[in-house]
């Protein structure tokens, strides 16, 4: 084969491939997901953290995104339990008393907030919109317990800190979300 054969078949292989990956060109261009992130605070978190899941592409309404973003939050909470639980594992002896406990306080927040957020998702299926706001604002505050305990005393972990809060930010995404599905 010529090299001018070669570029134009390497540039048509290109171009089929790329037709099969859509999504890798649209990955902000979801109307919906784009709609609702302009109505919560954290709107570049959401635009991001929602287009990057595949299922957002398919979401047909708000609840679906809401679905979504419970997961998404989930996932991270899940995340940051298990950086918790591994860091006491590995460390604890390391670790000055109150940065011990802060972790210990921590543990306990992401657990309650990890099952409120299932409680969330149940609620939402069954379209307890009232309910499903109820539970994230619990998990909100528990998220804020230990990211106020991270922030006010001398144990303070700066990663530690940097995920509950970006966890935060995800759970305040599903709690506007919750807003616009439970106005009232």
């Amino acid at each position: 084969m010529k090299p001018m054969a070669n570029n134009v078949a390497l540039a048509l292989s290109f171009f089929i491939c790329l037709s099969f990956f859509p999504s890798l060109n649209a990955v902000s261009d979801n109307k919906l997901v784009n709609e609702t992130c302009q109505k919560v605070r954290e709107k570049d978190l959401c635009i991001s953290s929602l287009s990057a899941e595949h299922a957002s592409r398919d979401a047909k309404d708000v609840v679906a995104l809401g679905l979504i973003a419970i997961n998404v939050a989930a996932n991270n909470g899940s995340n940051t339990t298990s950086f918790i639980r591994q860091t006491l594992l590995e460390s604890a002896e390391l670790m000055a008393p109150t940065t011990e406990q802060n972790f210990e306080d921590c543990s306990d927040n992401f657990e309650d907030a990890m099952q409120e957020l299932d409680d969330a998702l149940a609620f939402i299926t069954t379209r307890d919109f009232k309910s499903m706001k109820t539970e994230i604002g619990t998990a909100m505050e528990d998220a804020s317990e230990c990211a106020s305990v991270l922030n006010q005393s001398e144990g303070k972990d700066m990663e530690l800190y940097k995920k509950t809060k970006i966890f935060r930010q995800l759970v305040s995404i599903v709690y506007d979300i919750a807003n616009m599905l439970a106005p009232k």
